[in-house]
C-alpha cells in the first residue's frame, strides 16, 4: 500500500496516454481509497472516464502553452504557477513521470513527492531513470532484439502485488459484421497503402457481407473518399466514411460496436483494444508489435520485417519503401474472415518472404507476441533471453520452460550456447559475428547506463547489483533456451 496522493505525469499522444492504462489500473488496484490523479494533454479530455477511474485530472495545453511562451511569457508563467500551486495544494507522496521532456520534468519537480520514472536532477538540466526504465532505454540501441510493450515498460514503474485486474480480452459482437478501418497512421512509413486498404474493404463487403467502417480525423476524409471512389458503386454502399465526424468519446461508442478494427499503430488501435475491440494490426517501418503492439490477449499483427525493419522515423526519406508492399490484402482479409466468424486462424499460405503474423499472450512479463506458423529466428530467441533478464530485475517469477516453448534448430542452440559462455568472460561485442553483436548491443547500453548514473548520485554498489541481476538473467534466458534445443 502507497502512502499519500499519486500522481502520473503523461503528456504524450493518444496512443501512449491509452498504453499508460495499465499501469493506472494497477494503481488503482493497489490503493482502491488512495487519490489518483494525471497530467495530460488537454486535447485528450474526452478519453477520461472511459479508461481506469481517476480522482483528478490536470489538463495542460502543451501547444498552446509552448506558443504562449513566445508571444506572451508572463501569460505562459501564469499558467505553470497556477498549476504549479495545484500540485502543491494536493500533496502529492509519489509521482509516475512518463516522460522526459522539459515540460514533464519541471511538473514532476513541482509536484513535490518521490518521482518514479524520469527523475529530474541537477535542477531540471539532467535526469535519471528508473532501472527497469533504463533496461528498457538500453533494449532501444537494438530495436530488433526489443521485446517489451510500452504498456508493461509503463506498468512495471510501479511494484505488482495481488491479483490486479488485466487488459479487457475481446468479446465476439452479434449481428451483421461490422469491420472499421483505420487509414491514416502519424508518419507515411507506418502507413498501408490506399490501395490496399481499397482491395480489403471491397473483399469485406464479399466474402462477409460487411459494413465497413472509416474511422479517422476530418484532415484524413480525403483518404476515405478516395477509398470509396475505388469500388464499385454496388461495394460503395457497405462503406460508411466517419472520418472527422466522431469525437474522442464518439470514436470510442463506435469502436465497441465494431466486430474488428483493422489498423497500422495508431492510437485508435490502442483505444480499440483498450476497449476490448479485437484488433488485426498491420505493421512495418518504424512500427514493431513487441513495442507497440494491441495491448492484451487476443490481437493479432501483420508485421513486414524486411533486413532494415524496424527503422526511424526522423532521417531522410526511404529510398525504397516496399515493406508498404509486402502485407498482401488477401492475407488480412483471410484472417480477418476467420476472426469474423470464428474459425481457427492459421498462418496465410501465400505472403511474401520477410511478412510475418503474430498473436497477442501473456507471460509474467506482460503481453509478448508470438508467431503463428513460423519458427523463432535467432534475434526472436535474443529477445526473449532480456525478457527474462527484465523479470529478473523486477524480482518476477520466470518459468524454466515457457509455454508456448520454443525450440531452436541446432545452429541458433550453438549460437544462444556460446553467446551465454561469451557472457560468462565479460560479454564484450567487439570483434564478434555481426548477430552476436547485436544481441550484445542492449547489455553494453545498459553498462554506459548504469556508468552515467553512477555519475548523477546513484551509488556505485546499487549501480554494479543492478548490472549483475540483469547479466545474470541475460545468461540465464540463453541458457534456458539453449537448453530447450537439446
Amino acid at each position: 500500500m502507497m502512502e499519500g496522493k499519486v500522481l502520473v505525469v503523461q503528456l504524450a499522444r493518444l496512443g501512449d496516454l491509452v498504453q499508460t492504462w495499465p499501469l493506472l489500473r494497477r494503481l488503482r488496484h493497489q490503493g482502491p481509497g488512495q487519490s489518483l490523479d494525471l497530467l495530460a494533454d488537454s486535447l485528450l479530455q474526452g478519453l477520461h472516464g472511459l479508461g481506469p477511474d481517476l480522482d483528478q485530472v490536470w489538463g495542460l495545453e502543451i501547444a498552446d502553452l509552448s506558443a504562449r511562451a513566445h508571444r506572451d511569457l508572463p501569460g505562459a508563467y501564469e499558467r505553470l504557477h497556477s498549476l504549479a500551486a495545484g500540485f502543491r495544494g494536493r500533496r502529492y507522496g509519489r509521482v509516475y513521470n512518463l516522460n522526459f521532456s522539459r515540460v514533464a520534468l519541471l511538473f514532476a519537480y513541482l509536484a513535490g513527492g518521490e518521482v518514479r520514472g524520469y527523475r529530474p536532477v541537477n535542477g531540471g538540466r539532467d535526469f535519471l531513470r528508473d532501472p527497469w526504465l533504463a533496461l528498457v532505454y538500453a533494449l532501444v540501441h537494438a530495436r530488433q532484439v526489443n521485446r517489451v510493450h510500452l504498456s508493461d515498460v509503463f506498468r512495471h514503474l510501479a511494484p505488482g502485488g495481488g491479483h490486479e485486474p488485466g487488459a479487457p480480452v475481446p468479446t465476439a459482437r452479434s449481428g451483421e459484421p461490422i469491420v472499421a478501418l483505420q487509414m491514416a497512421t502519424r508518419h507515411q512509413r507506418r502507413t498501408w497503402p490506399l490501395k490496399s486498404f481499397t482491395r480489403l474493404a471491397g473483399l469485406f463487403v464479399k466474402r462477409l457481407g460487411a459494413w465497413v467502417w472509416l474511422l479517422g480525423t476530418k484532415a484524413e476524409a480525403q483518404l476515405g473518399e478516395a477509398l470509396q471512389m475505388g469500388l464499385s458503386p454496388a461495394l460503395r454502399e457497405r462503406v460508411i466514411n466517419l472520418q472527422g465526424r466522431t469525437d474522442l468519446r464518439e470514436l470510442a461508442v463506435r469502436l465497441q460496436e465494431a466486430h474488428l478494427l483493422v489498423s497500422g499503430d495508431t492510437g485508435t488501435l490502442h483505444l480499440a483494444a483498450a476497449l476490448g475491440t479485437r484488433t488485426l494490426g498491420v505493421f512495418m517501418g518504424p512500427a514493431s508489435c513487441f513495442e507497440t503492439g494491441p495491448y492484451g490477449e487476443g490481437h493479432w499483427v501483420f508485421q513486414a520485417e524486411p533486413p532494415c525493419h524496424p527503422c526511424a522515423e526522423a532521417g531522410g526519406g526511404c529510398p525504397e519503401a516496399f515493406c508498404q508492399a509486402m502485407i498482401p490484402p488477401e492475407a488480412v482479409a483471410d484472417v480477418a474472415v476467420s476472426l469474423c466468424t470464428g474459425g481457427g486462424v492459421a498462418s496465410p499460405i501465400s505472403m511474401p518472404a520477410g511478412t510475418r503474423l503474430y498473436r497477442s499472450a501473456f507471460d509474467p512479463l506482460g503481453v509478448s507476441y508470438l508467431p503463428v506458423g513460423t519458427g523463432y529466428r535467432f534475434i526472436d530467441l535474443v529477445g526473449l533471453a532480456y525478457r527474462r533478464a527484465g523479470a529478473q530485475l523486477l524480482g518476477l517469477p520466470w518459468p524454466t520452460r515457457p509455454l508456448p516453448s520454443p525450440v531452436p534448430g541446432e545452429d541458433d542452440r550453438q549460437n544462444l550456447e556460446r553467446l551465454a559462455a561469451t557472457l560468462k568472460k565479460g560479454g564484450s561485442a567487439a570483434g564478434h559475428w555481426q548477430p552476436w553483436a547485436k544481441a550484445l548491443a542492449p547489455l553494453q547500453a545498459y553498462r554506459r547506463e548504469m556508468e552515467r548514473q553512477q555519475r548523477l548520485g546513484r551509488a556505485k554498489e546499487e549501480a554494479v547489483a543492478l548490472l549483475e541481476k540483469v547479466e545474470c538473467g541475460l545468461q540465464a534466458g540463453l541458457e534456458e533456451l539453449g537448453a530447450a534445443g537439446g
